[in-house]
């Protein structure tokens, strides 16, 4: 039997006052997920506590049945091993983001992070990969040294790595200073000033570079900065196959998810979103998921729904998920129904980046579809995180379950 497991990353999430105080999943059309939480094992899963968010890392890591006590040390160097860039036991993985920095009216502006500096985009307009590589390659020939390295990753999000550097610092993802001055997400602890320093210098290095220029003159934000986070060292898993007798493919275009996995020596290919399918921008996760089943036991799928601060996010995030349900879930469900011996393992995780400070913290529901096997419906439930929280089969921890789960699974 063939294994399908979708981690559906920033999926779920709280109510929200724009959705009339629901979730986009309880909004979102989604007929395909409705139909396997009927006709399967449908619930909520509970993540480890880390002593960080329930991020989308925490959760791979628990899905491919890796306790993140044990094993998390941080997204930095599960990047750096995304890149295949090989981290010494001293040396700290950093994410290195290219954002959109800006002084506030009516004042100069200068190098410092000083109180007057609002961080304006962490994305850096959607900057592209080839653009975004001139820049890293000139911060690194300018800033990089024996004991600083850069390097180039995808999109807005790039890896430093510090020889003999300092793991243990507050560092702040970008993402939760859009919109605000920079100074209290700047990275505190020992050594801090070394980060601090670098982010500076990186403003000089990069505000007046040609790809920047022209950025600017066709109206797109700069990638004008550098912001480093998400430190942690370099982490060994124990072999996926040697576990679990399996082997498996990731689909992904996160670096730090195709790391995990090549962490665990599961293979990881990076999916290319930026030339989505003429069938929608999930439909070429299934196409790809589909031929790969004909080769491999076990697939493991990563999407990405990053949150945005912009006025009707949550509306478009509704489409989105419509958009997933159609060109993603569906085809795979038809596929499993069709090839008899194909199981589905659909979890979605609330997306996060820093410490939960929200008193509420939402389900993480999944659902288990047994293919051909469960024909019969047995609830009338709706994939979403109330009603997860509310089925019989809730609170379950997910490396536990993982680990039953793919101790079972069929070779």
């Amino acid at each position: 039997m063939k294994t399908i497991i979708l981690q559906g990353d920033g999926i779920a999430d709280l109510p929200s006052p724009e959705l009339d105080d629901r979730t986009s999943l309880q909004v979102a059309s989604t007929p395909s997920l409705d139909f396997l939480a009927s006709h399967g094992e449908f619930g909520s899963l509970r993540l480890p506590g880390t002593g960080q968010s329930l991020t989308g890392d925490v959760t791979h890591l628990a899905l491919l049945g890796y306790d993140p006590h044990k094993y998390y040390s941080g997204p930095g160097p599960l990047a750096g091993a995304g890149l295949e860039v090989e981290l010494g036991p001293q040396d700290v993985g950093f994410i290195c983001n290219l954002v959109t920095l800006r002084t506030k009216p009516g004042h100069m502006e200068g190098n410092k992070f000083d109180a007057h500096v609002v961080l304006e985009d962490d994305t850096a307009g959607g900057i592209s990969t080839e653009e975004a590589r001139e820049l890293i390659e000139a911060a690194n020939e300018q800033l990089g040294s024996e004991s600083i390295q850069f390097y180039a990753g995808t999109g807005c999000r790039h890896l430093m790595v510090w020889v003999g550097g300092i793991a243990k610092m507050t560092c702040s993802d970008p993402h939760f200073a859009v919109g605000q001055g920079v100074s209290p997400f700047l990275p505190q602890g020992e050594k801090a000033n070394v980060l601090k320093e670098l982010m500076e210098a990186s403003r000089v290095i990069l505000r007046d570079h040609p790809v920047n220029q022209e950025r600017e003159t066709a109206g797109l934000k700069p990638g004008n900065g550098l912001w480093l986070w998400g430190p942690g060292k370099s982490i060994e898993l124990p072999s996926f196959k040697d576990r679990f007798g399996l082997s498996g493919v990731t689909l992904s275009n996160s670096d730090l998810h195709l790391g995990i996995s090549r962490c665990a020596g599961i293979k990881g290919l990076n999916v290319d979103t930026e030339d989505e399918s003429a069938d929608g921008p999930f439909a070429v996760y299934a196409q790809a998921a589909i031929k790969l089943l004909e080769q491999v036991p076990l697939v493991y799928i990563h999407v990405q729904e990053q949150p945005d601060l912009r006025e009707g996010y949550r509306k478009e995030k509704v489409a989105r998920l419509e958009q997933f349900d159609q060109q993603l879930v569906g085809p795979l469900l038809k596929h499993a129904q069709e090839a008899g011996d194909c199981r589905i393992l659909i979890v979605c995780n609330r997306w996060g980046g820093r410490r939960d400070e929200s008193a509420e913290t939402p389900s993480t529901p999944f659902v288990l579809y047994e293919g051909g096997s469960s024909p019969q419906k047995n609830s009338d439930a709706k994939f979403n995180e109330v009603e997860a929280l509310s089925s019989a089969v809730g609170g379950k921890d997910a490396t536990r379950f993982m680990n039953v789960f793919l101790a079972k699974s069929p070779r």
